[in-house]
């Protein structure tokens, strides 16, 4: 037999929802608990939810030992993905940005144009 008839099976990979670690209800609990409470308020020794408090909750609340990896699947796959920071200085002062902006740089790209000359950014 040749192609598609040679296979035993007409279908591949696993089954929709087969090999998770946890229930949909577990799932479902444990989303709730992540969106209404923070570490701190559940005893838990974080600040801010990260997969390893995560990882813990789910040892607490399920007795599962579950991977660091698996967590971070699970919360990808909730749309919890990790924030980048702003890319702000921490010195950088709002109100001297905002007079550079309006009164220093109009006045060095007027004499820039001026004198024929192009404002190179570093």
């Amino acid at each position: 037999m040749e192609g598609s008839s040679g296979l035993k099976s007409k279908t591949r990979g696993r089954r929709y929802l087969s090999g998770r670690t946890l229930t949909l209800a577990q799932e479902w609990q444990l989303r709730s608990v992540i969106v209404g409470e923070n570490p701190k308020q559940l005893s838990l020794p974080f600040a801010l939810w990260n997969r390893r408090a995560v990882m813990q909750l789910v040892k607490v609340l399920f007795d599962i030992e579950m991977p660091i990896r698996t967590v971070g699947e699970y919360l990808l796959r909730w749309g919890y993905t990790p924030q980048r920071p702003m890319k702000r200085a921490l010195e950088q002062n709002p109100v001297k940005v905002e007079q550079w902006l309006n009164d220093t740089y109009p006045t060095i790209a007027a004499r820039a144009k001026a004198e024929g000359a192009v404002i190179y950014w570093g």
